[in-house]
């Protein structure tokens, strides 16, 4: 056998080694390859959740409302007169019955003197008609007759001190003059206004309430008033409406706020609040909230076998920086993020991390 032949065989020996060697290879790769991708492949999806606890919250009814004086009154002339004196000026303080302007007597005096005359004078009459009366020498109808002009008498000297009193307008009660309407030389007349006094010791605050609260306000209650220059004060509901307003449909309510320093002026603008009711809630950022299948507004919360769990919430009140919720359990273990991409019943690997975006107290 020549060598070229010899050879062709050995190539031929090497190359049937090679192929077979290589398909080989290529089935052991490929059993390989089946079996990795036969192996189950788990993929638990991560949220970040927030441990969060029930707050005390206390429910307010907040309304806007004005200052107003808890007593306000047009001093008006009971005499007719020309005023000859001002005894106090706008703006000043009076005490209860203290004088503020007074009108001339003229002849009011020498009046009171006639009928104090005549009443000394039907005393006598009186009194003689009665020692007759006794001793028969009148009869008891004469008796009543001066008994009668003794009286008419009486009442005349009343009358008079009464009118002269009156020539006095003096102070209803504590407070200040808030103008005055007459001026030293004007003639009053009989249901002119003389001067208007104003008590501002306690001042009101004065609101009114929707139809949907006003069941909520009673008597005694305690509220807090913030005026328009921020001053806060503390006061207490005096007065609740049992009748609405036509055209607003609200009901007038009463804060009496202590004023002793008459600090605050009739006519502010003021923000009341009421505390009605205290329930534990928690506080969140709306962005935690989502919906279920059948659109019930809820949140996403992690139990403790990693599970998640919607619970649906009442929206009790919302804020700038978030809201309230309740219908929670007390203590909860909330997704802040990834609710939207786990479901109901669906294993998850909670991230602690309460993020800012979650819960807790509100600022």
């Amino acid at each position: 056998m020549n060598k070229s032949v010899i050879t062709a065989l050995v190539l031929a020996v090497l190359a049937v080694g090679w192929i077979l060697t290589g398909q080989f290879g290529s089935d052991e790769t490929n059993g390989e390859n089946t079996a990795e991708t036969d192996k189950p492949v788990t993929n638990v999806m991560k949220v970040r959740v927030a441990d969060i606890a029930a707050i005390e919250r206390t429910e307010t009814v907040d309304v806007t409302g004005r200052t107003e004086a808890s007593r306000k009154v047009e001093l008006r002339a009971e005499t007719e007169g020309q005023v000859t004196d001002i005894y106090k000026q706008r703006g000043e303080r009076v005490a209860d019955g203290e004088p503020i302007a007074k009108i001339r007597p003229d002849d009011r005096p020498a009046k009171l003197s006639e009928a104090r005359a005549t009443l000394r004078q039907r005393q006598i009459e009186y009194n003689a008609s009665a020692k007759l009366t006794e001793k028969g020498f009148r009869s008891e109808t004469e008796k009543a007759g001066a008994q009668a002009r003794l009286d008419a008498a009486r009442a005349a000297v009343q009358l008079m001190d009464i009118d002269i009193a009156r020539t006095t307008f003096r102070a209803p009660f504590d407070g200040t003059i808030e103008a005055g309407h007459v001026e030293k030389g004007d003639y009053v007349k009989v249901g002119d206004v003389t001067a208007m006094v104003v008590d501002l010791d306690p001042i009101l605050v004065v609101g009114n309430i929707s139809e949907r609260q006003i069941s909520k306000i009673e008597e005694g209650m305690s509220g807090k008033v913030t005026l328009i220059d921020g001053a806060t004060h503390t006061g207490t509901v005096r007065f609740v409406s049992s009748v609405a307003e036509p055209s607003t449909r609200t009901y007038r309510v009463e804060l009496e706020v202590p004023n002793a320093n008459l600090d605050i002026r009739d006519g502010l603008t003021a923000d009341i609040q009421i505390p009605v009711s205290t329930t534990m809630a928690h506080f969140v950022t709306p962005s935690v909230l989502t919906l279920n299948d059948d659109g019930i507004v809820g949140v996403k919360t992690v139990a403790p076998d990693n599970k998640v769990t919607f619970r649906p919430v009442d929206i009790i009140a919302d804020q700038p920086d978030g809201i309230w919720l309740g219908g929670l359990p007390e203590k909860i273990r909330l997704i802040t993020v990834g609710q939207e991409f786990v479901i109901d019943g669906e294993e998850v690997t909670p991230i602690d991390g309460a993020a800012r975006i979650a819960a807790g107290s509100p600022s």
